[in-house]
């Protein structure tokens, strides 16, 4: 089974953490029409029957290592600003950069069931891979990584 996902720690550039550095809002818009991109994946793969489990499968790929490419973007961010970052901040971006690593490795899991699972099993694997991205996408919210000055 090969599960597709390119980073297995996803750190994200956390504005809120950032001690008041602002993002880059081209930034910010890319990750959001990145994030959109993956929402209507997810949604788009619920729609499809087993019989169209390969074009579901290509979809979520696709959208993931978009995804995972913003997300990357955004690490580089935080890297260039982590000196400026109080220790304060340096925590707590750590704390979240964990939640959102946590969520990645559950929805990258939940790629690997996708694939991997039975054609009569397609309505549950569906429903997990969606239950998945919708924690990633709340890790997101809740990381304030959509957040800048």
């Amino acid at each position: 089974m090969r599960v597709y996902f390119r980073h297995v720690f996803i750190p994200v550039a956390l504005g809120a953490a950032l001690g008041g550095a602002a993002l880059a809002q081209d930034s910010d818009e890319e990750l959001e029409a990145v994030r959109t991109k993956v929402a209507e994946a997810v949604e788009a793969i619920q729609a499809y029957s087993a019989s169209q489990r390969e074009q579901a499968l290509e979809d979520a790929r696709e959208a993931l290592e978009e995804l995972d490419e913003a997300l990357t973007e955004r690490q580089e961010e935080m890297r260039e600003n982590w000196a400026e970052m109080s220790e304060a901040a340096q925590i707590k971006a750590g704390e979240k950069l964990a939640e959102l690593n946590t969520r990645r490795i559950e929805l990258a899991e939940q790629m690997g069931v996708l694939q991997a699972g039975a054609d009569s099993a397609w309505g549950e694997l569906k429903t997990g891979f969606a239950s998945a991205w919708d924690k990633m996408s709340d890790a997101i919210d809740e990381s304030g990584v959509m957040e800048s000055e």
